[in-house]
């Protein structure tokens, strides 16, 4: 029982000395890896490859406006 005790205290402690981060921390728009985010993007505008003309079109400069393209 004592060791269960010492692993509770232990656990509670390193909680506490950690602290607690929250997503609101973070900035919003932190700097992907430039890889991945071509790899983002070009996963992207593979989903619009189907599309019909126009549906296209708008499809690839969501894509891009969303990543930063235009």
């Amino acid at each position: 029982m004592k060791i269960i005790k010492t692993l509770f205290a232990s656990f509670i402690f390193a909680t506490l000395m950690g602290g607690t981060t929250y997503a609101a921390d973070e900035p919003a728009t932190q700097a992907a890896d430039p890889a991945q985010k071509e790899l983002e993007l070009a996963a992207a505008l593979k989903k619009c490859d189907g599309l019909a003309a126009a549906e296209k079109q708008k499809c690839v400069d969501a894509a891009k406006k969303k990543f930063g393209q235009m």
